[in-house]
């Protein structure tokens, strides 16, 4: 059971809006997940997809402990957000770079659905060699900061010689002050939704074309 206040914490949900659901009670107390989805008037298999979603994608354990390669439940996600993201689609190439097997094909499966071509690296070292096969192709990079053999701020420093004007977004669990040690980079903090992934893709390339 958690505090009003810790779970619009974790939650980023409004306090005041917890406290609505619970009847205007202050004190702690148990939000089911059916009170929760009537109220953000969604329905509950689409809070549970995307919990099994952020769970996957951001927890290494999990990841490691499933090794039956079934994503199926990642096209059930595509099929509830079809509607909300139409306008996020696209056709442009994207490479992914991250060392963990498991998350390069969520995302990936994610990306294809909505259009996106794909092109996975395992680490910095294979993705500067795969860039260079695609540089006419490749349109924006997802890259994870920390990696075997070549890390994500270094591969990005080769990308941008060979091509200047590269989108490349990174992800990364470390905290932000740890990065701002770093150079200045586009940084999609995990925990991370697949919206703002998507939003932020779709983003970067109008912006892009825009320039």
């Amino acid at each position: 059971m958690l505090s009003q206040d810790k779970l619009s914490s974790i939650s980023m949900v409004d306090r005041a809006f917890i406290s609505n659901i619970e009847g205007g009670k202050q004190q702690p107390s148990l939000i089911t997940i059916f009170e929760l989805a009537n109220a953000l008037n969604v329905t509950t298999s689409s809070i549970m997809v995307e919990v099994e979603f952020l769970l996957k994608i951001n927890c290494p354990e999990i990841l490691k402990n499933n090794q039956d390669g079934n994503l199926a439940w990642l096209h059930n996600l595509e099929i509830m957000m079809t509607g909300i993201l139409e306008e996020f689609r696209g056709n442009e190439t994207i490479l992914i770079v991250d060392d963990e097997l498991q998350l390069r094909e969520m995302l990936s499966c994610f990306l294809s659905n909505y259009g996106y071509n794909v092109i996975c690296a395992n680490d910095g070292h294979d993705a500067i060699e795969i860039y260079k096969q695609n540089i006419e192709s490749i349109r924006l990079s997802i890259m994870d900061i920390v990696m075997p053999r070549k890390d994500g701020i270094t591969a990005s420093k080769e990308i941008k010689e060979l091509n200047p004007g590269a989108i490349i977004l990174f992800i990364s669990g470390y905290s932000p002050s740890y990065l701002t040690k770093t150079d200045d980079i586009d940084l999609i903090q995990k925990p991370f939704s697949p919206i703002e992934i998507i939003k932020k893709v779709r983003a970067s390339l109008d912006l892009s074309r825009s320039c």
